[in-house]
């Protein structure tokens, strides 16, 4: 049969709020009193109703994430420090998929703010203003991650893609690249709009003037970067190089090359974004940036739980931005040691 606070206070002789204030910490029990008590509830081996003590401390002990999707590397590795992190800090974490839509990002956050967490982690990359209302409206803290940066009274965590952008479009020139093309992320998304800012910034401040068909719109799919990279080279005029704006598009690219019989680097350089682990294994290793994915996660969920147990002020604004860093693989046409194909 399992044991309660009433039979814990039975033992104890003192009364079940007695127990409760002793079992949650509270100041207002004598310290022999709180041993007496702490004592009987492990011989009893008493385990704390969760729901229970949710009700009495209006806390849940479990924080909501809302993701555009679930099943991409980059977000199964991203969910993975946010719950790591979780775990160490005692929270749970209850998952949404938004897929960046208005509609479902609104559900999702009114359902999450409706009591059900202590507070929100939130990527909707394609959301612009319109979300900071429903963002200010929230009676529970909210982290956000690769939005808008720098918004009065938000908490917001990005990767520094405009100075990774920058990075391998310029270790690109170094080599010695000028007809450079970028297949480029989704329409509207914040990450991919830095990193087109960081890929024109690169080529402006070389003298290299931007072809505008070399830039070819994809989605952060391997679909996108198979078909980007087939509209590239039915061009009369093809590129030396190719920038992918994430390393899932990449990966369509080595596949097309492929199917066209061209070899990488020496018929065309390729490189990506986000250093996920598909792109260690394939042949030539890709040239990419690297993201502290799963420290992005747990960077969010420390300062979210910080802002819960009010730590720091939950209406303050304030901004991380998570730098990025070069991986030289052989795709690029630097001579390193090559690694075992999966494609």
């Amino acid at each position: 049969m399992k044991v309660n606070i009433n039979d814990i206070a039975r033992q104890a002789g003192v009364s079940i709020a007695t127990v409760s204030r002793a079992l949650n910490g509270h100041g207002l029990v004598k310290e022999e009193t709180r041993q007496k008590i702490l004592k009987i509830a492990h011989e009893l081996n008493y385990t704390p109703n969760p729901i229970a003590r949710g009700l009495s401390t209006q806390k849940t002990e479990t924080l909501g994430i809302i993701l555009p999707e679930l099943v991409d590397e980059f977000f199964m590795d991203l969910i993975h420090g946010i719950d790591e992190e979780a775990y160490r800090q005692g929270y749970y974490i209850l998952l949404s998929s938004s897929h960046s839509q208005r509609n479902i990002v609104e559900t999702s956050l009114e359902f999450m703010t409706s009591g059900r967490v202590d507070g929100v982690i939130l990527m909707a990359p394609k959301m612009r203003h319109e979300l900071m209302d429903l963002v200010a409206k929230s009676k529970r803290p909210i982290v956000l991650l690769n939005c808008i940066a720098n918004i009065k009274g938000i908490a917001s965590f990005n990767i520094d893609n405009l100075g990774g952008a920058f990075a391998i479009t310029q270790h690109l020139v170094d080599h010695g690249y000028k007809k450079i093309a970028l297949i480029t992320g989704p329409e509207g998304n914040c990450d991919a709009e830095e990193r087109l800012k960081g890929f024109k910034k690169a080529l402006e401040q070389n003298n290299i003037a931007l072809n505008e068909d070399f830039i070819i719109p994809g989605d952060f799919t391997i679909k996108s970067g198979y078909y980007g990279f087939n509209r590239l080279f039915t061009q009369r005029n093809k590129p030396e190089a190719v920038f992918a704006a994430n390393d899932m598009m990449a990966l369509g690219i080595y596949q097309a090359a492929k199917t066209m019989g061209l070899k990488i680097p020496e018929d065309i350089a390729v490189v990506g974004f986000d250093d996920i682990r598909l792109s260690h294994y394939i042949h030539p290793r890709l040239t990419t940036i690297h993201v502290p994915i799963q420290e992005l996660g747990s960077r969010a969920v420390r300062y979210l739980i910080k802002m819960i147990r009010q730590e720091v002020d939950p209406q303050a604004t304030y901004h991380e931005k998570l730098s990025t860093g070069l991986i030289i693989g052989g795709s690029c046409g630097c001579q390193v040691a090559q690694l075992n194909t999966i494609i």
